[in-house]
């Protein structure tokens, strides 16, 4: 209402009938009009005085672009929490080997990435098909269960929508969760819960709410039908607001996951299925 009064008194200084009767509009409707009418009538005063040059409409123009900088904080900021935990704002730290570092398989380094995280952080839990009981299809939480429980790693019935929306909950209300979506193509099937609850949570809430939940996934193989394939078109299209990592290798996937687990943001990472053995 105050942006109402603001407008109407601009609008009254301007020597014109047309934009007389725009206040006369909007003040007659001053009991139910939005915050969209009282910027429009401004444009169209602004339209209607485009070929006059006066104090009135600059103070109109000088009104308007105050408040597309007021109305884009309000409505198009947040997409990203941009807070201290963006990962974004975690430090960098570059991956370190030694001269005499052994060769292992990727599924060693991200099973001490998580044994190393899951130690550190009581937050932390994962959840899946087949992640709890047998560490998942290509080991990477092998032996974790019996070390952690079966209430921080566990399995799942296969039911991909509902494995996302079990990390969704769970981050909301504190909880540093991993849900694990088997193989990439399988995200089709939570596409919807991620695109409308997830990715736009923090754009939706101005960064009043926070579901940093990491989706984890593997594909790429790009062999045969299922199991292998690397829809990342839909993904990009379809999940501004959270992060896409697509690690070239289980070292950088680590790293990836180290930052993370330490951030406020969610994130879908996509292991490569050839990077295990």
């Amino acid at each position: 209402k105050e942006e109402a009064k603001e407008v109407d008194k601009l609008l009254m200084e301007v020597q014109n009938k047309e934009v007389a009767a725009l206040a006369q509009t909007l003040r007659s409707t001053s009991t139910d009009f939005s915050r969209k009418d009282v910027v429009s009538a401004v444009r169209k005063a602004i339209r209607i005085l485009r070929f006059e040059e006066s104090a009135a409409k600059q103070a109109l123009a000088n009104w308007y672009k105050k408040h597309q900088e007021l109305n884009y904080d309000r409505y198009n900021s947040k997409l990203y929490t941009e807070g201290k935990d963006s990962p974004s704002n975690i430090s960098i730290r570059p991956a370190e080997y030694t001269d005499d570092v052994r060769l292992v398989d990727g599924r060693e380094i991200l099973n001490a990435c998580f044994d190393a995280n899951f130690s550190r952080d009581p937050r932390l839990i994962a959840f899946g098909e087949d992640v709890g009981r047998i560490g998942d299809v290509n080991q990477g939480f092998a032996g974790l269960q019996a070390k952690y429980g079966a209430m921080r790693i566990a399995d799942t019935g296969i039911r991909e929508m509902t494995i996302a929306g079990q990390g969704i909950g769970l981050a909301m209300r504190g909880l540093k969760p991993i849900a694990e979506i088997q193989y990439l193509d399988y995200l089709l099937y939570t596409i919807n819960i991620l695109s409308d609850d997830l990715a736009c949570l923090s754009y939706r809430t101005k960064a009043g709410q926070k579901a940093p939940v990491i989706i984890r996934t593997r594909g790429h193989r790009l062999e045969g039908i299922w199991h292998s394939g690397s829809p990342m078109g839909m993904i990009i299209s379809s999940l501004r607001g959270m992060h896409v990592c697509v690690p070239r290798n289980m070292t950088q996937a680590a790293g990836m996951y180290n930052t993370l687990f330490r951030s406020d943001e969610p994130a879908i990472l996509i292991e490569c299925l050839n990077g295990y053995r």
